[in-house]
């Protein structure tokens, strides 16, 4: 990749928290708790899509479209972001709908990133081992996260299509050797895995996995799909529960904490730990994607209609407090929230903390993992808490499994979002 062998030699160091990124976290959590709807804080949480372009054809999300460099950020609009939102941001995630190690400049980012001492996070599907950015990330003390979904590696191929658990497993092993050579948290190398009935029985497998790589932790998060899709939990509540479980124990066993950021159904969700309103996502995250758009959450990638202004048009801070962003952050507080952003009231109803508490420590409490919960499930009747759809398209009448073979439709997802962005482009 483009020069990473110099990353050696460029110092860097851990996050630093600095007067004037207290003072704005402070502000932040202040008008969060208040419920302020135009606030004077920046955001403490940057999302930031270097590209959607990807190197795997996963069936869950992907178009299957060819690279394309007009999907890239451009390093001048980085520069820009960098200039004007690190200094008061705690976190940066190079995270998008595409694979941002992918990048021949992805190094440069990482680089551009480290020079304000920002918390940086990462999430990689692992296909590219780039030992001088992992090294250089590593003694920044960084937060990756390796997507893993399977162990197995037929069913690894299927759900990864066009990658190995091979060469994730080889990535992930650098990770971890570069995380104990610089004194990094155990942490700072974690597993991810979207939870379908495809892979429910595999599950513990991916928990031994960590294990014998050394990843410290494995959050599950289940797949978001059309309510008919067969690979939808929903269809298989008492497997679902069943492979939670067993995960669970055999994190125990061999000293991997297993996470859910969110419960696999709202049938099974600890009723007590599910997120309370309001969510603090609008009031400290903000997302820019590759072409300038800005949104307010990471659980909404991939599609225009989330954003609620470009920086082609507008300033940062014009968005910011903007007429789209205030309403956004009032539904939240009244609960009434618009059709547009129907994938808040799926989090309502099942998510639980990532990493919010890192910027909000009181977020903390809602954490439910192997560390802080006896169970990670509780029964409760589907048709009292039946399954939310992310988005009113994706809604059906939830029909029993047909008892085949599970598989993602792609249709549902990518292939969608791609052909309305083409279609608006056309216009």
């Amino acid at each position: 990749m483009r020069s990473d062998s110099r990353l050696y030699e460029i110092g860097v160091e851990p996050f630093e928290l600095t007067e004037r990124r207290r003072i704005n976290q402070e502000l932040n959590i202040a008008e969060h708790r208040d419920g302020a709807s135009e606030l004077k804080s920046m955001p403490l949480v940057l999302f930031i899509e270097l590209t959607q372009n990807c190197n795997l054809s996963c069936p869950m999300c992907r178009f299957g479209s060819k690279y394309t460099t007009e999907w890239n950020m451009s390093e001048e609009m980085y520069e820009k972001l960098a200039d004007e939102l690190f200094p008061t941001a705690h976190v940066v995630d190079l995270r998008g709908w595409g694979e941002s190690t992918m990048l021949p400049g992805f190094g440069r980012f990482v680089e551009l990133s480290l020079r304000h001492r920002v918390q940086l996070r990462l999430v990689t599907n692992g296909m590219v081992n780039r030992r001088p950015v992992w090294d250089m990330m590593m003694r920044a003390h960084a937060a990756i996260n390796i997507s893993c979904d399977a162990a197995d590696p037929e069913l690894f191929k299927k759900l990864r299509a066009g990658g190995t658990v091979e060469r994730l497993a080889n990535t992930t092993r650098s990770l971890v050797e570069a995380r104990d050579k610089h004194g990094a948290p155990r942490d700072s190398v974690k597993f991810i895995t979207t939870v379908s009935r495809d892979n429910l029985q595999d599950l513990v497998n991916v928990v031994e996995l960590a294990a014998r790589l050394d990843v410290e932790r494995v959050i599950l998060h289940p797949l978001v799909t059309h309510l008919d899709d067969s690979s939808g939990l929903h269809h298989d509540l008492d497997g679902t529960a069943e492979a939670y479980t067993a995960a669970a124990e055999r994190g125990r066993r061999e000293g991997v904490v297993v996470q859910l950021d969110a419960a696999p159904d709202p049938a099974l969700a600890l009723p007590d730990m599910v997120r309370r309103p309001a969510c603090m996502h609008p009031w400290s995250y903000a997302y820019v994607r590759y072409n300038g758009g800005v949104g307010f959450c990471d659980h909404m990638l991939g599609d225009d209609q989330y954003t609620l202004g470009s920086l082609q048009h507008s300033s940062f801070q014009e968005i910011w407090n903007g007429a789209d962003w205030v309403g956004i952050r009032r539904a939240h507080l009244t609960g009434d929230i618009p059709d547009r952003f129907s994938p808040c009231r799926w989090t309502y109803g099942q998510r639980y903390i990532d990493f919010e508490h890192t910027v909000h420590p009181d977020r903390a409490a809602g954490m439910v993992s192997t560390e802080t919960h006896d169970t990670l499930i509780q029964r409760r009747d589907p048709k009292l808490f039946p399954p939310v759809p992310w988005s009113p398209d994706l809604a059906g009448d939830p029909a029993p499994a047909t008892g085949g073979d599970p598989y993602i439709p792609v249709e549902y997802l990518g292939t969608r979002l791609r052909a309305m962005e083409q279609s608006d482009a056309q216009r």
